[in-house]
């Protein structure tokens, strides 16, 4: 079965008996990895007991398929309910994992925990799972915008630190690719903190640097001037260190802010005084690219980019496989509409 939202926050606290195993995955290794140790934490408190903890990986699995089901099956010796944590898994196990689950009903002895990375929409592991009423199939996508500003507050909450509004907005937009960064990122920041007790915009732009993809202001700025050739090379490079969907988002933030200051242009405002009012701000070395953008862009025909860039995410996330070719193909579309009447 499918598990997100509330079932998932309460499944990580306390796993259900019921659930014989649960299988995390995605895109999002570090969130994959935090899913995995709160409910293995949710058992076993502190995991410092080694008569209640066993740790596999894939290979180890594939040189003895028949150690999963003996883990799943053996007896904690002081007692207690055991953990048998797998890494490293693909599609290539699903065999051993159908196996476990014909064996193995129920954790009221042994919950067995399952790490795998981006397995796809049509894996048949992840099918296995979903389709189990006893198992639990727990997918990590990378943070969205809306969820970060709450995820960045309550971490630095529990280290006792506020946040301004404007210092919450910078970091949205710049962390999120992988939740241990993002979670790194922030202790980091606790840590510059020292004895203040309040993280300004200021504090937020000195430690943080932009880690869902790098290179993403170079994209932005080549796709708003209409560069094509400086697109394409600067694809290459946002694609080896990033995937379609969050470059696709980077753009989309970048294009909704050439709407608000184009869209404040248009109602008489100055231009840097319609830029002033943007959060977080500009970065000091875009503002002449940023401002060359706007004047090439005028509002209409930035709503038909945003529009055009929703079809775009709909279209990768439908097609997985193809995201590669159907990204690039529609940023280049994106791009040839600059200084378009």
């Amino acid at each position: 079965m499918k598990l997100d939202k509330q079932p998932l926050e309460k499944f990580l606290k306390e796993p259900a008996g019921n659930v014989a195993a649960a299988l995390v995955f995605g895109p999002d290794e570090g969130m994959v990895h935090e899913r995995a140790m709160a409910m293995s934490r949710a058992i076993l408190g502190d995991m410092d007991d080694p008569f209640r903890l066993t740790e596999l990986t894939g290979d180890e699995i594939k040189a003895d398929p028949a150690r999963l089901i003996d883990e799943a099956r053996a007896i904690a010796m002081m007692g207690g309910r055991r953990v048998v944590r797998v890494t490293r898994v693909s599609d290539t196990h699903e065999p051993a994992f159908a196996a476990l689950l014909a064996d193995h009903k129920d954790s009221s002895q042994c919950l067995v925990v399952i790490e795998a990375g981006d397995i796809g929409g049509k894996s048949s592991l992840k099918r296995l799972f979903e389709n189990a009423p006893h198992a639990a199939a727990i997918a990590c996508y990378r943070d969205e915008a809306a969820a970060l500003p709450a995820l960045i507050t309550q971490h630095l909450k529990a280290a006792g630190l506020e946040i301004d509004r404007d210092a919450v907005s910078y970091l949205a937009a710049n962390l999120g690719g992988d939740r241990g960064i993002t979670r790194a990122e922030l202790d980091k920041l606790v840590l510059y903190m020292g004895a203040e007790r309040k993280v300004s915009l200021d504090d937020a732009m000195a430690n943080v640097g932009d880690q869902s993809a790098v290179g993403q202001d170079d994209l932005c700025t080549a796709i708003g001037l209409g560069d094509l050739k400086g697109l394409e090379r600067q694809i290459e490079r946002n694609l080896a260190e990033s995937n379609e969907i969050s470059l696709i988002r980077a753009v989309a933030r970048h294009f909704m802010k050439l709407h608000q200051v184009t869209a404040r242009v248009a109602r008489g405002e100055q231009l840097e005084a319609a830029m002033a009012g943007l959060r977080p701000p500009v970065f000091w070395k875009a503002v002449d690219g940023f401002k060359a953008q706007c004047r090439r862009w005028p509002a209409d025909i930035i709503g038909q980019a945003l529009l055009r860039l929703a079809e775009i995410e709909a279209e990768a996330m439908r097609q997985h496989q193809f995201a590669d070719t159907l990204t690039r193909r529609g940023l280049m579309e994106i791009a040839a509409m600059a200084g378009k009447r």
